[in-house]
């Protein structure tokens, strides 16, 4: 960043200059990000040096990964976007009316209000990220020459991510290949539009869309949007294929009109600065109400006390303040659990010709219970309702960060977890175990046991997972907000696994066995690693 702005000249410099510039500033912060993710996660980071930002080698690596990453968002959001869109209704459509809309009409019928909708509550004409406020406050750029630059640079990427996709679906909905060619050229200018909007919007009312996501604009739009976009179609009007197309082609010449009003205004450095101030504000107000809703529901009665003593009395104070905190959710899923539980009852006695295949279900189907303990399970809430209110206190004594104290505790709390985690499990295992019964039951007994025991011990699984995670990675900051890249990629690694599970047909007895080994071998070694480890690891974040 120094060098950064050592380089910027004295004199107001050209666009295309400051381009550059920002455009190495975007990919600098990435490529610091993406280090600082990677030294974050454990026995990596003791491999790489402690100079690591100041390595070419492995910055002009980590520098080319977000290049790709770059080339790749250009394309992939812009494909989710006119697939999930665009092509998904039409693909609706016409299986249940082939007949009723003409597929060209639908296409661009569609292509007009998903280009509307997104200038109205997307025109990103300006920004308060981060990127911003080092460009603005600190290396004391020119809020109009940032602006700009990153506005076109975003309308480029725009318009490139686009062109393929407009051309592919186009020809497949028989557009001509002109209109095909021109449609990115109609998005782009119909964000000139709305940006020029924006911008006489800042001068009347002194307010922009991206201060408020929800504001009610946007909101209005977006039901408008999906009422306009799909709501005829139902019924087999859409707007006909001659008018979609003016509309969007009359969106150049107007875009054109719009570009000089942008390109000359002069307040865009009170809007970055409005913005930056109203994200940092953001953030902060977020952080302040998590606070105050977590202690909302501690009770900080004076007759709350313990008979025990040391750690244990530590943990039963924190457990009886923050009961309701802690257990409210842990009854709610009971509830339904035990809710769903008895309406499969009701529905097999009363409807005996599905017992077989429940019954099936049930022998072969328990792979799909981690995903279901992976939603439920109450490991996150645990660890970071410790974090706010114990251990980000607790962490700055010494003898609170000892081996022998963290095993000791780590297990006290394991054991509070499990008592959470085990009551929805217990209910479920229970209700598993009355439907294999009415449904017509199993010759082996030990599947009884197993079906009843798999979803504890998945309790248990993801009690020991998220509470070592917790002790390992540590990833709250002073102010509880979840830091650790590779915390993240641990929780996003264990959703795919569970999600692939799901997949899976395998035996009741196979499946239970290997479940309950695997989490008594997980449950050891996770303690052994908190003992191991934890001294270094569980610490307070920066």
């Amino acid at each position: 960043m120094e060098q950064a702005a050592q380089t910027m000249p004295a004199q107001k410099p050209q666009l295309l200059r400051i381009f550059k510039l920002l455009f190495r500033l975007r990919c600098t912060t990435k490529t610091n990000n993406l280090i600082h993710a990677i030294r974050q996660i454990p026995l990596i980071k003791y491999l790489l040096p402690g100079d690591l930002y100041a390595a070419e080698g492995f910055k002009v690596m980590a520098y080319i990964l977000v290049l790709l990453w770059e080339l790749v968002t250009t394309f992939l959001f812009k494909l989710i976007g006119m697939g999930a869109g665009v092509m998904l209704p039409i693909l609706f459509f016409r299986s249940a009316a082939p007949d009723r809309v003409d597929n060209s009409a639908l296409y661009l019928h569609m292509v007009l209000c998903y280009t509307i909708f997104g200038g109205i509550v997307h025109p990103n004409l300006s920004s308060g990220d981060q990127n911003a406020e080092i460009a603005i406050r600190l290396l004391r750029m020119d809020a109009g020459d940032y602006t700009l630059a990153t506005y076109f640079y975003y309308l480029l990427r725009l318009s490139v991510g686009y062109l393929p996709f407009t051309l592919i679906f186009g020809l497949l909905m028989h557009l001509p290949l002109w209109l095909c060619l021109l449609l990115p050229l109609t998005f782009i200018c119909t964000k000139l539009v709305f940006g020029r909007i924006e911008l006489a919007c800042n001068d009347r009312f002194a307010f922009t869309f991206a201060e408020k996501k929800a504001n009610p604009i946007s909101i209005s739009a977006l039901i408008l949007m999906i009422a306009a976009a799909y709501g005829p179609a139902i019924f087999g009007f859409v707007v006909p294929l001659p008018v979609s197309a003016e509309i969007l082609l009359a969106m150049i010449p107007l875009g054109i009109l719009c570009l000089k009003p942008v390109m000359t205004y002069t307040k865009y450095k009170d809007i970055i600065v409005r913005l930056i101030d109203f994200r940092l504000d953001t953030i902060d107000d977020i952080q302040n109400m998590q606070v105050k809703a977590v202690q909302k529901r501690i009770d900080t009665k004076t007759h709350v006390s313990s008979s025990r003593r040391g750690f244990e009395y530590l943990n039963e104070l924190f457990i009886k303040r923050h009961r309701s905190l802690l257990w409210s959710a842990t009854i709610k899923i009971t509830i339904g659990a035990a809710v769903v539980a008895a309406l499969c009852i009701m529905l097999c006695i009363k409807s005996p010709n599905i017992r077989p295949e429940i019954n099936s279900w049930i022998m072969r189907g328990l792979p799909v219970f981690p995903f279901v303990f992976y939603g439920i399970n109450r490991g996150t809430s645990f660890t970071q309702a410790l974090f706010m209110n114990c251990d980000h206190c607790l962490l700055t004594y010494p003898f609170y960060k000892k081996p022998r104290a963290i095993l000791t505790l780590f297990r006290i709390r394991l054991r509070e977890i499990m008592k959470l985690n085990a009551v929805p499990a217990a209910v479920i295992g229970i209700g598993l175990v009355v439907l294999l019964v009415i449904t017509g039951g199993t010759e082996n007994p030990v599947n009884y046991a197993v079906v009843f025991c798999s979803p504890i011990a998945l309790s248990m699984f993801f009690s020991v997972h998220y509470l070592t995670l917790y002790y390992l990675l540590q990833p709250y900051t002073a102010g509880s907000e979840m830091k650790s890249a590779f915390y993240k990629i641990i929780s996003g690694l264990t959703y795919g696994v569970c999600y692939f599970m799901m997949r899976l047909q395998l035996p009741t007895l196979a499946f239970g066995i290997c479940c309950i080994l695997f989490c008594v071998i997980y449950s050891a070694i996770a303690c052994l690693l908190v003992y191991k480890f934890a001294a270094k690891t569980f610490k307070l974040r920066t």
